[in-house]
């Protein structure tokens, strides 16, 4: 029980460290990162009406996306922008994407298909599917690309807004994380939490500091200055990173200011209503955030357990054992995690109780952290029909 009892002071300093000082280069005047206080629409005036004038190309990779993809369309179409272009990469789908596509142009002359060729060996498909959306751009003067996912859903005047924002704040990139689909049991469950965990690992503050050479991006919805691919694609750089979104907003950080926060004005209308779809999501990117490592991965899993379980574990330890200052400190250490949870379901309008089931959640992570180890060396990790 002593041992459990320096777990728990682990787990208590570990928090007082998280709380306070993790992702913040001044504690004076940085956010917290669990605030979720670095909003799109907090920094930007809605106010601002400059007519955009520079050329714009839209790219959305496309994979058998029949469910979202002309709800995407019309919230670009309905951006009111004159010149605006898009381009549909069909990478090779198998369902009615390509018709849906081609019937929406036929009302839509700005918007193009390009049928996407076979994924070359050591290529991502996302990626390449990017890759061959730009080249294909280049062929046209354009100012600013934006990499937009099929299930996106833009409110209007998001776009001139992103581009008003970069210019005033003379950035090379703008991310914005996509609101996502929060109303079934599980995403109501584990999508707060998967947002928090992007913040802990990637703190805002630390991706949209100059001096800090973290760097993050949400690959829902990208734009960046095309000056940046004028030389070379990018995309040809990161080829095999299934993480494609982080992976070239630290290329581009390197060449200038990026900015990454949430926002309502995007979101995502793909669904999660089985616990299936969301571990499928997480278990296809994890093992490559833990750099392909089984020590990191053992390393996270130890975490996990200090930071979410044990307290949960010493509490119901300490009411067995009577044991009042075990109790105590759990307790202490379990209502901290409620308090800085509650900010990211605030977020997503959610009520306090699903804050609860936060170590059922760590849990769930857990599992499919290590899921993804085992799918890496045993046959790859399955998404969309391909193997990774």
């Amino acid at each position: 029980m002593i041992d459990f009892f320096y777990i728990s002071l682990l787990s208590m300093f570990s928090w007082v460290y998280l709380i306070f000082f993790h992702g913040r280069k001044n504690i004076l005047e940085d956010n917290f990162f669990w605030t979720s206080n670095i909003i799109f629409e907090n920094e930007v005036s809605e106010s601002n009406n400059t007519k955009i004038e520079d050329n714009i190309c839209v790219i959305i990779p496309a994979r058998n996306e029949e469910n979202y993809i002309l709800s995407t369309l019309k919230s670009i179409g309905d951006q009111n922008i004159n010149n605006l272009s898009i381009i549909v990469v069909d990478d090779r789908s198998t369902d009615k994407t390509n018709l849906l596509v081609s019937e929406f142009r036929r009302k839509n002359k700005n918007v193009s298909i390009l049928t996407g060729k076979k994924l070359p060996k050591g290529w991502v498909g996302k990626v390449w599917a990017l890759k061959q959306g730009v080249d294909e751009a280049k062929k046209k003067k354009i100012d600013y690309y934006i990499f937009i996912d099929a299930d996106i859903e833009l409110r209007k005047k998001t776009i001139s807004n992103v581009i008003n924002f970069l210019k005033v704040r003379d950035l090379a990139m703008v991310s914005l994380m996509a609101k996502l689909n929060c109303k079934s049991f599980w995403e109501k469950t584990l999508i707060p939490p998967f947002i928090f965990f992007f913040q802990k690992i990637y703190p805002f503050n630390l991706a949209n500091n100059p001096k800090s050479k973290l760097a993050a991006a949400a690959g829902g919805f990208i734009t960046c200055k095309a000056v940046l691919f004028r030389n070379e694609n990018i995309y040809e750089k990161i080829k095999n990173k299934v993480i494609d979104d982080c992976n070239i907003a630290k290329i581009i950080k390197e060449k200038g200011g990026i900015w990454i926060g949430l926002t309502g004005l995007v979101t995502s209308n793909r669904g999660y209503t089985k616990l299936t779809s969301i571990w499928k999501m997480v278990s296809r990117t994890a093992f490559e955030q833990l750099s392909y490592s089984k020590t990191l991965v053992l390393i996270s899993i130890l975490g996990m357990f200090v930071l979410y379980l044990s307290p949960l574990i010493g509490i119901v330890t300490a009411i067995i054992m009577n044991l009042t200052n075990l109790l105590l400190l759990n307790l202490l250490i379990f209502i901290s995690i409620l308090l800085i949870f509650f900010p990211t379901f605030k977020f997503y309008n959610l009520g306090i109780i699903y804050i609860f089931f936060v170590p059922f959640s760590s849990f769930l992570y857990m599992l499919m952290t290590i899921s993804s180890a085992y799918s890496h060396y045993k046959s790859g990790n399955i998404w969309k029909g391909r193997s990774y």
